[in-house]
């Protein structure tokens, strides 16, 4: 089974993508922010990282730790913003906006 970390500010979100993609097979494991992943997620040992760029706190440094804790492993920038920010690209992999039509997403994940 791979193994998801999302991190959302929108519970209705990580709720919605956590159901959608445990019934694909996956485990998803989430948090509410860049600060929660990294006190909360030790010893996760993630396949993909989903996180919302919209983020109410996001600090750079706080992303820094959080990727030198997960190296290697794709990201996916998953957002409202219909378009990536230029200062977002640095850190992710992919990006694909929010939409109430999961496939998208699902169709990355499995690619991936």
């Amino acid at each position: 089974m791979k193994t998801i970390i999302y991190i959302d500010h929108s519970e209705s979100y990580r709720s919605l993508l956590q159901e959608e993609l445990s019934e694909e097979g996956y485990q998803v494991v989430t948090a509410n922010n860049i600060e929660g992943a990294l006190s909360e997620l030790r010893g996760v040992n993630p396949d993909l990282v989903i996180l919302e760029l919209r983020q109410k706190r996001f600090r750079e440094e706080g992303f820094e730790k959080l990727k030198n804790q997960y190296p290697g492993i794709p990201w996916v920038g998953y957002s409202t913003f219909f378009q990536c920010p230029d200062e977002f690209k640095k850190w992710i992999n992919f990006y694909l906006p929010k939409s109430s039509k999961i496939e998208e997403i699902k169709t990355l994940i499995k690619s991936l």
